[in-house]
């Protein structure tokens, strides 16, 4: 089951057939989770978009997972679009090696 947020769409839609995880990129930060993800069906026909609460995998996946401690993600509101955008502060006080 995967429950996906198209491009441009207020609300999820949620798709109950089997799919494979083609891809799935984006940021988790303290402050907030934005993933994008791009499945597959039975017959190869691929659809993706912003993932949401409610996917539950059929099987196995394998995701990586990097972290940096030279920089600081957050998700802050961007008062022109209201959406919570990343915003990447570097962290100054680790010094260089």
């Amino acid at each position: 089951m995967a429950t996906i947020r198209f491009a441009n769409q207020d609300t999820s839609t949620t798709l109950s057939d089997k799919f494979e995880i083609l891809s799935l990129n984006g940021t988790i930060a303290t402050t907030g989770v934005h993933l994008h993800i791009a499945i597959s069906d039975k017959q190869g026909k691929t659809i993706g978009g912003h993932l949401d609460d409610g996917c539950i995998i059929y099987t196995t996946t394998e995701i990586v997972i990097g972290t940096t401690e030279e920089y600081t993600f957050f998700r802050t509101s961007d008062q022109q679009t209201g959406y919570k955008e990343l915003e990447i502060i570097p962290n100054l006080s680790l010094s260089p090696c």
